[in-house]
């Protein structure tokens, strides 16, 4: 606990910060969501319509209550973490004839001490939050299954379910596998009851989309979304739609080992559900089959296949994984008990890992964007920075970022050479560009011919400032 608390200060500002915290940024002076520093990339300057809409909403409010800073955003989600623990432990005190205290601790520390939830516990981006409005809308499907079959248990997992699809589209996962979970129990009408609720919610989805031509316009910008790996399934036919999902779904297992981060989590799962499936079917099978329909429905209606959306299965897996551990504790044989020792080893380095990538990332960035930027007088002039510079600089400043370059190669297909970049910054009326140190360094190779530190003749840009850490190029014009 002592070192994540540590791990906060300075904590690194993460491209998802940035991103949702410009948005947000905005909505709050237009009312709309926009990017103003992406400049000439599917109108997403003047209005981006694919974007969390209750995310952006409550980013918004948090700017205008707090100011604008990173930490006034990413405190908000930590605090939201905390509350996932408080509702994961009523799930364990409403199940106590099932499971015992002992439960609920192997689960959190599960949960607690993983790579993934380490960065994203303080970040701002919805997935904790949605991770919290899934288990809260299980919990209540769980009372009704079962304590006592009232109305008012569904019609709460029905509202919160949707309110977690206004937080990330994605979220449709847990009204899909709400539903099914009450249909496989038998439980029809309030299966009904439960979609019709969870519907009025998530219907507030298109509230900005209701106007002519908006539909539209959300369906170009969402299938030309720059992220290659992505699934737009309002693209091509139905065969084609069908086929992409298909494969989607058998490449599902690359969800659960993207990276170190969830190495550990994901082998103490499948090793738990192959021990034990049949004892959790006895105890919960509401819980096996909810998980089950978690993971197949978050696979054919999610966009892509990444790790971070693991965090909506994590406190089902935990529970899961939970049961494993409290009975190998006392019987078992000892391959299996040396089985989950290596497996917990693997989370523990893991976790390690994760402690070093956050600590070397680490840095008072607020601080260097001023002392960078204040080499640069002229407020009024564009500046190209990179992205976490919208931290403090955003109100004060013209910043593009090197997202107008980087999404517009993946529209050209290629990258850019040094002159078209140039040219382009030129012709986007771009004044002075600020090369971070990780380009020189050449950990970022979006723009390899940047990595050097060197600038080819040219009619466009000229060195300007040459920092231990970044150089500045000047506009010629």
């Amino acid at each position: 606990m002592l070192v994540f608390v540590l791990s906060l200060f300075n904590r690194y500002i993460y491209i998802d910060d940035a991103w949702l915290g410009e948005q947000a940024f905005w909505f709050l002076q237009d009312g709309i969501s926009r990017t103003e520093t992406i400049q000439d990339f599917q109108n997403w300057d003047i209005h981006l319509l694919v974007y969390h809409k209750a995310t952006i909403a409550l980013g918004a409010a948090l700017i205008w209550i707090f100011g604008w800073s990173v930490e006034s955003l990413r405190i908000f989600t930590l605090v939201v973490y905390f509350i996932f623990f408080l509702v994961l432990l009523r799930f364990f005190r409403n199940n106590k004839t099932v499971f015992t205290s002992d439960h609920f601790v192997l689960a959190a520390f599960i949960i607690f001490f993983n790579p993934l939830t380490l960065l994203y516990s303080y970040t701002f981006r919805p997935e904790i939050l949605v991770s919290l409005l899934g288990l809260s809308s299980f919990l209540f499907i769980d009372l009704f299954l079962i304590k006592s079959p009232k109305t008012k248990y569904v019609v709460f997992s029905g509202l919160l379910a949707g309110l977690a699809v206004l937080f990330h589209l994605n979220g449709l996962v847990f009204v899909v596998s709400g539903f099914v979970v009450l249909i496989f129990m038998r439980q029809l009408k309030p299966a009904i009851i439960f979609g019709f609720f969870a519907g009025i919610i998530a219907s507030l989805y298109l509230i900005d989309l209701w106007q002519p031509g908006q539909i539209h316009a959300y369906l170009d910008q969402l299938n030309n979304w720059p992220v290659a790996h992505a699934e737009h399934y309002s693209s091509g036919n139905f065969w084609d739609g069908l086929s992409g999902m298909l494969l989607k779904l058998l490449n599902e297992q690359q969800r659960f080992f993207w990276s170190y981060k969830v190495w550990g989590i994901s082998s103490l799962f499948i090793f738990a559900l192959i021990l034990k499936w049949k004892k959790v079917l006895k105890l919960k099978r509401h819980l096996l089959i909810y998980i089950i329909i978690l993971i197949v429905s978050l696979n054919m209606l999610g966009s892509q296949i990444a790790e971070r959306y693991l965090l909506y299965y994590f406190p089902y897996m935990a529970i899961i994984i939970a049961i494993m551990i409290f009975d190998l504790r006392t019987k078992a044989k000892a391959w299996l008990q040396g089985t989950v020792i290596s497996l917990l080893l693997l989370q523990t380095v893991c976790v390690g890992i994760g402690f070093y990538d956050i600590f070397n990332q680490n840095e008072d960035y607020i601080d260097q964007h001023k002392e960078i930027l204040a080499m640069i007088p002229d407020k009024s002039a564009p500046v190209l920075v990179s992205y976490r510079f919208i931290f403090n600089a955003l109100e004060d400043r013209q910043l593009v970022t090197y997202k107008s370059f980087e999404y517009h190669q993946v529209e050209l297909d290629r990258k850019l050479d040094q002159g078209e970049f140039l040219e382009r910054a030129s012709d986007l009326g771009i004044k002075y560009i600020v090369i971070p140190g990780e380009m020189l360094k050449g950990s970022d190779s979006r723009f390899p011919f940047l990595m050097d530190g060197k600038v080819d003749d040219n009619p466009y840009f000229e060195i300007h400032i040459e920092g231990n850490d970044f150089t500045t190029l000047k506009s010629k014009k």
